[in-house]
């Protein structure tokens, strides 16, 4: 009985030693990682209103986001680019966000203008965008490069004050912009339902530290600081509350969409493409295959096909996505095809870029570029 007891004995170790063991070799899945960054700070200090500095109110909203997202969603890290009033180099934030191997990236910013009637939030992807007022943010949040030494070997030779500097975001294509404009587009509705924001869009400029992130990334413009009712609102704690909330918000959905797409969270239908033809819903006219598209705008409310925002172009295709009419125009099956239609239509519509279907459905531009080099 003494053997028969000390074998049991043994066997038991035996199986839990190597229950250890297969449990210490199965890899851990990573957490889904975000990296909020409190821009300017320092010796930065950023715009300067009347009562505060906008490093001072990215830094609050950045810490009371990061602390509502770690409370409120399960398996996620946070990582903040800094939470103490320090400077930071551009590039060290971007160096930060991917050596951190980051899922998303959320830069807090102030805005900040001559006109002092000027207001509202506005939330930022990457690309170039002509129109002045983009143009004029980048150059504002970009202009920091130049308290750092070395910065022209640093960036190089990238001079964020001179318009030409800005051309070789013109021949970027950005592989995260699809999973950025989604995210952009939930953090713009947030904050202007959950804030009663004054609405000035989901825009595109050309951020330095946006474009040397390797994540999806958007920059979120709270208000502007030059604003008297804005800034005092960014000023309270109700507004950085409520702003952080909002963007909480958009975390919430945006990170609820990408486990559905990962088979974490149960698919559910996605709509068709539908066209804007008269006003009457139709499919797209190529179904079950891979198709590019130029999308030229997104709104609220469902426009007319003769409205002017399309600028006279016809058969004009519209897709609805997270509460908003997408506007295409263009329908290829070859991404050679399509980008050399956006670059017919790019001056018209410089906010415009390409989209990708497959069996009517979104998907991402690369993943559809990778298909089609397959068939």
């Amino acid at each position: 009985m003494n053997k028969i007891l000390q074998i049991i004995i043994i066997l038991l170790c035996c199986t839990l030693t190597i229950n250890m063991h297969t449990q210490a070799a199965t890899p851990q899945a990573k957490p889904f990682t975000i990296v909020i960054d409190a821009g300017h700070g320092g010796r930065d200090p950023g715009a300067i209103g009347k009562i505060t500095r906008e490093k001072d109110i990215n830094l609050a909203i950045a810490l009371k986001l990061g602390k509502r997202i770690e409370q409120g969603i399960e398996d996620v890290k946070v990582h903040y680019t800094r939470t103490t009033d320090i400077f930071l180099p551009l590039q060290d934030r971007a160096n930060y966000v991917n050596k951190q191997g980051a899922d998303l990236f959320i830069c807090i910013h102030t805005n900040a203008v001559d006109n002092p009637n000027v207001k509202g939030a506005e939330t930022f992807t990457l690309g170039l965008n002509k129109a002045e007022s983009n143009l004029d943010v980048a150059m504002r949040e970009n202009s920091v490069i130049l308290l750092e030494d070395d910065y022209k070997a640093n960036y190089q030779g990238f001079d964020p004050n001179s318009v030409e500097s800005y051309i070789m975001f013109d021949f970027m294509q950005d592989q995260y912009l699809d999973k950025s404009l989604s995210f952009a587009v939930l953090v713009q509705n947030n904050m202007t339902t959950k804030c009663a924001r004054y609405d000035r869009g989901v825009r595109q400029a050309a951020f330095w530290v946006l474009h040397k992130s390797a994540c999806p990334s958007v920059l979120v413009e709270v208000g502007f600081i030059t604003n008297q009712q804005d800034e005092k609102y960014l000023a309270s704690e109700e507004g950085r509350n409520a702003l952080a909330d909002a963007i909480y918000n958009a975390v919430v959905l945006y990170k609820k969409d990408i486990d559905k797409k990962n088979g974490i969270i149960k698919t559910q239908e996605q709509p068709n493409v539908t066209a804007n033809t008269d006003n009457k819903e139709q499919k797209t006219t190529i179904a079950n295959t891979i198709c590019y598209k130029i999308q030229i705008a997104a709104v609220k409310e469902q426009l007319p096909a003769n409205d002017p925002a399309f600028k006279g172009l016809k058969n004009i295709q519209y897709y609805k996505e997270n509460n908003y009419y997408k506007y295409t125009y263009g329908e290829e099956i070859t991404f050679e095809a399509i980008n050399k239609l956006h670059k017919e239509i790019k001056n018209k519509f410089p906010d415009s870029f390409v989209v990708a279907f497959k069996d009517g459905q979104k998907i991402n531009v690369k993943t559809a570029r990778q298909l089609e080099q397959t068939k």
